[in-house]
Formats: C-alpha cells, structure tokens, sequence
C-alpha cells in the first residue's frame, strides 16, 4: 500500500487513495482467518490512528459536518479494539518494571505480575472474544469507507500546509501542557497530538526525504516515551484498584514505586524529545513547508525525469 504523497503530483486522490487503503487493510487484518489476532488488532489499531490523523489534515477542506461524520465512525470502531490492547501495554509495562528492579537490585515477583495481566485477558480480551469484536469492528468501517469515497480533495498544496501548520502548532501547545502537570490525562492527550503531527508529517515526507524522514523517527521516539508513560499509569490503575489477578500483589508498593520513577523518566525523555522538534511557531513551520512545496515543483518542472 502507497503511504506517501508523491508532493510534485495532484494530491487530492493520492491522499483519498492511501486512507482508503488504511481502512481496507484494517479490515483485512481484523477479518483475517489465521495469525495473530492480537498482533492483528495492534496493527489495525495502528491503521486507525493514522487514518484519523489524515482526517484531521482535512477538516477544513472537508467541513465539520463530513469530518465528525467519518471521525465518529472511525473513533468508534478504534475504541472497541482498545481493550484489546490494554491488555498488551499491561505486559510491556510489567516487563519496563521488571528491568528498573533487576538494575536497582528490588527483589519483586515478577510471575504474579504476567499472570495478573494473563487475568485480565481471559476476564476480557481472550483470543475468541477478540476474534468476535475484530469482525464486528470490521463491519462498522465499511460505511466510513463508503462515505470517504465521496469527497473531492484538492490538489493544491494551500489547505494541507495550512492543517499541518495548524496541527503542528496543536502539537506543541498539548505537550507543553502534558508535560508541566504530568498528569495522566494530560500526558494522554500529549500522546494523541503527538501521533497526529507524526503520521501528518510522514505523509508529506517527500517534501524532503533526508530531513523529514529524520525528525519522524524522532517522533515515534516520542510517541514511544508517552506511550510507555500511558502503560505504566495503566498498571498503576491495575494495581491500585485491585481488580481480577492484581488482587493481593505481595509487592505492589514496590511496584508502584518503581511505576513513580520510570514515569518521571519517560516524561524527562519526552521534554527533551520536545525540546529539539517543537522550535518554530505555528507560521514558521507552515513558511517553511510552504517553501519546501514551491522548490520541488520548481524543481520537477526543470527536470520531469
């Protein structure tokens, strides 16, 4: 699947094309008869995000009638896989945990931990509840995919410089926030503009391969440190609630001990990750994509080839 724009031609059905086959392989992961169904929620998850992404570039190309429309169908169907995927950030938590207590010499019951969270899989997200909830997701995308088959993009550069402009400068202002409470919600928040201003931005990449496609590793850096933020305040919440197999922890000060630092470590991680990729101002950023756009056509119309 074509998951870049091609920037020097018309972008309008390139853009329409890619998130089209965003929700096509969703559904063919989530449908899919063998495999992983696990790994497959986790990578259609993945699709979602993006495809949610784009459609927040195009808000307001497309109006706010058509983008709640295509979003609330989209937001549905991913909150349904989410959990899914606790159950995963339950285990890479549980692993982060495990290392910080081996390299600080704490002595936790690392077992009990992955079977709690096995616990909470079979009261939740076995494989065959899985595989029923993934067709039923799968089912929910195909009027999105529909109407998303309706609209006419353009193909100028305008209106996508514009959104990512005003993506990056959203960015920006949540992390910012996130980061001077530390608070779990807010840090959430962080995470999800984050992702919109990665996927955004990889998808314009062509704009200037060696430099764009660095600061997006850059970001999945940063995605990844708010992300194993997230996983820890979950098993936090696990822990502190005391439900199904995190009942009775022998350790569990210990545990939320070692969750307490590994979360002031991923937040410093995070500010500076965001110290070096949030420089500009909102107009900046959009001047400098603006002028990137005109010399690579500049560029294409001096040599075609």
């Amino acid at each position: 699947m074509v998951s870049r724009v091609i920037v020097t031609e018309p972008i309008g059905s390139q853009v329409g094309e890619i998130m089209v086959g965003l929700l096509d392989e969703a559904v063919g992961r989530l449908t899919a008869r063998k495999g992983n169904v696990h790994e497959a929620v986790h990578e259609a998850r993945k699709n979602l995000k993006a495809f949610r992404s784009y459609l927040r570039l195009l808000r307001a190309i497309i109006g706010d009638d058509s983008y709640r429309s295509l979003n609330v169908q989209a937001r549905d169907a991913a909150r349904i896989l989410s959990g899914a995927r606790d159950t995963v950030a339950l285990h890479d938590a549980i692993a982060h945990v495990a290392k910080y207590t081996r390299r600080s010499r704490t002595r936790i019951d690392v077992k009990s931990l992955h079977k709690a969270a096995d616990a909470e899989v079979r009261a939740s997200a076995g494989t065959a509840a899985v595989r029923i909830m993934a067709r039923e997701v799968a089912d929910l995308l195909s009027p999105c995919r529909a109407e998303l088959g309706t609209l006419s993009l353009p193909d100028r550069p305008g209106p996508y410089v514009e959104g990512l402009g005003k993506t990056y400068a959203t960015a920006q202002r949540v992390l910012a926030d996130g980061l001077a409470t530390r608070l779990p919600d807010d840090m959430h928040e962080a995470r999800k503009r984050v992702i919109h201003w990665r996927y955004q931005l990889d998808l314009f990449t062509g704009l200037w391969p060696r430099l764009l496609k660095s600061e997006v590793r850059e970001l999945q850096d940063l995605r990844e440190d708010l992300g194993q933020h997230n996983d820890l305040v979950l098993l936090e919440s696990r822990l502190g609630a005391g439900d199904n197999g995190f009942a009775g922890i022998a350790d569990a000060e210990a545990v939320l001990d070692a969750i307490t630092v590994l979360r002031a470590r991923r937040a410093d991680a995070a500010r500076y990750r965001g110290a070096l990729l949030f420089v500009d101002t909102r107009s900046e950023r959009a001047e400098r994509l603006a002028r990137w756009w005109q010399a690579a056509l500049e560029n294409a119309a001096r040599d075609p080839l």
